[in-house]
């Protein structure tokens, strides 16, 4: 092994491993009188058959051989490449320093002041923008050179361990400790290569000076740039002038179209034709983008004009909502471009290899025509790609314009601009899109898909309708029942029905209404329809079997408001019938909501169905040998007299029954059912009236009574005995 290889590779080592911090400086190249490139061109020159019976290797090891000694050339190489770089970079330093030494402000006019004005900003941002790119790459290369550092480490243990065995035994030994050598001279370069900052840090010196020179002009230029009228129009007369260039390509690739369709240039191969016909159609699609970003650039040099020549706080705000807004939509644009020329380098290569496969069905011809028209598809996209670039620039230096305008308002116009940006925000959340709904209506025939947006504000508005609406129809269908049953006399149960369906019928007309205000084409309930169908089925199922059974109740009418009914274990008088659930009030005034389905489904006992007209009956136990005539003609007496008892049918009174305590008489009379006094007032005012007159006349009323029969067949047995003392 080289002597000097091995002394420097332990001097290199012993300061590496006593080095707490693990950063060694430069080091060096141990073998750089050594010519690796004349190694590498005779270990090739030799052949892998040759070498490995020279030096006993494998084909493995002669392959990393042959791969370790690229590396070491390459690594010098690129060293001295760097070195030159950093000459460069030093030398282009020093002559921005001397300008900078030597700065004169800039002689402007009103056409190109702005011009300098921009391009000094842009050397800036991009000194800027490449300083930290290149503080990055520094941060790389720094754990790179950590990783380095270890891998060398290991391969140096490696070596020493072989250098430790002493005297080689075989060739092949000789070999492996070579080889090993080489593995540690190619880490070796690559390391030193990674401490070497010197290319490095001369750019970083001069993008520095850049911006210094940068700021200067900027500074020299401020207060001096105007915008006048006759610079917009010339940046907007050569917006006209791209577009009108764009007019003419359409136009172009329109008959390109035209011709492929009337004679495919690949005779026999449709699929190319195929090809080709879609890449034109991209190249319309590309256009499309290209005029898109011609009058945002139009919209953005206005915008621009009008930034410099205002000083309104709300212009200030609707243009930086602009800027925004346009700055959102040229990045989004920007990003399909990467995706788009892969799928463009895709159907080139799929389209050349079939156009190579067929060249021989294809007439000759001076150019290829696939690569003709992809070309052509390229061009167009690397356009575009520019012209977006440099809209997304023109945006940028809008927004750096308006943010230094903005700095230079006052107090006062910053509290307009901020209540300007507040109204602004409002009315963005107000037009929020929620949804977008799509309508197919018939133009000349032919079904066309229009779609409708519908925003925040516009479901506001009509959810505001709705409640506004339902509230004024109730009223309204209130006092239409109030009036109609003032005039034509309607009963409670008609008025209620009149009610009900105006009111729905008015609320109809409203969400009709409220669905125009929003947008919403009623052709969404057909899609809506079988997802409703199976919603009422299953978890409205209830409800529309009440809403149902409400209907007929108010159509049928087996019972009406005021009726008194009985269902299940409920009685009291019906207030109220609803289209879900009747209302009924029990005699102790408690409401009861009973659903309008179990009232339909069960049976219902109506007191007052047919008119109002109700029996009812108690009775009245009196005493064995009462009079039982005198005691009849009190009840009855007594009975007729009551206000409540209707005069035009009879009371009537009877014997019964006979009991073993008592004589059973039934008395049957007539009230109206709607009086809440029949219930238990009535009767019991009654049976005291009847109490107090059998009381009066002597008539006595039963009472339990018991006879007990003794045995007398012998006499009983008596005996006084007296208290106990």
């Amino acid at each position: 092994m080289n002597i000097f290889l091995k002394a420097t590779l332990g001097i290199f080592f012993t300061a590496l491993l006593s080095s707490p911090a693990q950063e060694a400086t430069p080091t060096p190249n141990p073998e750089a009188g050594k010519d690796y490139q004349a190694i590498l061109d005779a270990a090739k020159k030799v052949g892998s058959g040759e070498f490995q019976k020279q030096e006993q290797a494998t084909p493995e090891e002669y392959r990393e051989y042959i791969h370790l000694l690229n590396q070491i050339v390459e690594t010098d190489t690129l060293s001295l490449n760097w070195t030159s770089t950093a000459k460069a970079f030093e030398k282009q330093a020093s002559q921005v320093k001397q300008s900078i030494s030597d700065f004169k402000a800039p002689d402007i006019n009103p056409e190109n002041g702005l011009a300098l004005f921009d391009a000094a900003r842009v050397d800036e941002w991009q000194a800027e923008s490449w300083i930290e790119a290149l503080n990055k790459i520094g941060l790389a290369r720094a754990d790179r050179e950590i990783k380095l550092f270890e891998s060398l480490k290991s391969e140096q243990l490696k070596l020493q361990t072989l250098q430790a065995i002493g005297p080689t035994a075989s060739p092949h030994d000789a070999w492996l400790l070579k080889l090993q050598e080489t593995r540690v001279q190619s880490i070796l370069a690559e390391h030193s290569l990674s401490t070497n900052k010197q290319s490095w840090q001369a750019d970083m010196d001069l993008q520095r000076t850049l911006i210094q020179l940068a700021k200067l002009n900027i500074s020299s230029l401020e207060g001096r740039v105007t915008f006048p009228s006759s610079l917009l129009e010339s940046r907007l007369n050569d917006v006209q002038k791209a577009g009108d260039n764009f007019t003419e390509s359409v136009a172009r690739v329109g008959n390109e179209i035209n011709a492929l369709a009337s004679k495919n240039p690949v005779p026999g191969n449709k699929e190319v034709g195929d090809m080709l016909v879609e890449s034109f159609e991209n190249q319309l699609q590309l256009f499309e983008y290209y005029r898109i970003g011609l009058m945002i650039t139009g919209q953005i040099w206005q915008s621009r004009y009008d930034l410099w020549n205002t000083s309104n706080p709300t212009s200030l705000e609707q243009i930086s909502r602009l800027l925004e807004e346009k700055f959102k939509d040229s990045e989004a644009t920007l990003q399909l471009i990467s995706g788009h020329r892969a799928k463009l380098q895709d159907r080139w290569k799929k389209a050349s290899l079939d156009f190579a496969g067929n060249k021989t069905q294809v007439q000759s011809t001076s150019t290829n025509p696939v690569d003709a028209v992809f070309q052509q598809e390229e061009a167009i996209l690397s356009q575009w790609e520019n012209g977006f670039s440099s809209l997304v620039q023109l945006i940028k230096l809008t927004k750096a314009d308006l943010n230094a305008k903005q700095k230079m308002l006052g107090f006062g116009e910053k509290m307009e601009a901020a209540a300007g940006s507040l109204g602004t925000h409002f009315s963005g959340l107000w037009n929020t899109e929620i949804f977008t709904l799509n309508d197919s209506v018939f133009v000349n025939g032919v079904v066309v898909q229009r779609p409708s947006s519908v925003t925040l504000g516009m479901l506001i508005i009509a959810l505001g309708m709705l409640v506004i609406g339902g509230l004024a129809s109730a009223a309204f269908s209130r006092w239409l029942r109030s009036r109609l049953a003032a005039k034509f006399g309607l009963d409670a149960t008609t008025g209620a029905i009149l009610q009900k369906f105006t009111h729905f019928i008015l609320l109809g007309g409203i969400c009709l209404i409220a669905l125009a205000v929003v947008k919403i084409p009623l052709t969404i309930f057909a899609l809506l329809g079988g997802g409703t169908a199976i919603a009422l089925g299953f978890g409205a199922q209830q409800l529309v079997n009440n809403l149902i059974s409400g209907i007929i109740l108010l159509f049928e009418r087996p019972i009406r408001i005021g009726d008194i009914i009985e269902v299940e274990k409920f009685s009291g008088m019906v207030t109220a019938i609803g289209t879900r659930c009747c209302q009924l009030r029990r005699i102790d005034g408690v409401e009861i909501l009973i659903p309008n389905s179990v009232i339909l489904q069960n049976t219902v006992v109506n007191w007052t169905l047919s008119n109002r007209h109700a029996r009812q009956d108690f009775r009245v136990g009196v005493a064995h040998g009462a009079p039982l005539n005198k005691a009849i003609r009190i009840i009855h007496d007594i009975v007729a007299a009551q206000e409540e008892v209707l005069k035009d049918r009879n009371v009537e009174v009877f014997l019964e029954d006979f009991q073993r305590d008592s004589l059973i008489l039934s008395v049957f009379y007539w009230i109206d059912k709607t009086n809440p006094r029949t219930a238990n007032a009535l009767p019991g005012e009654m049976r005291l009236a009847i109490y107090e007159a059998f009381q009066a006349e002597g008539v006595l009323l039963a009472l339990p009574q018991r006879e007990v029969h003794l045995a007398t067949v012998t006499p009983l047995a008596i005996q006084i005995i007296p208290p106990p003392k």
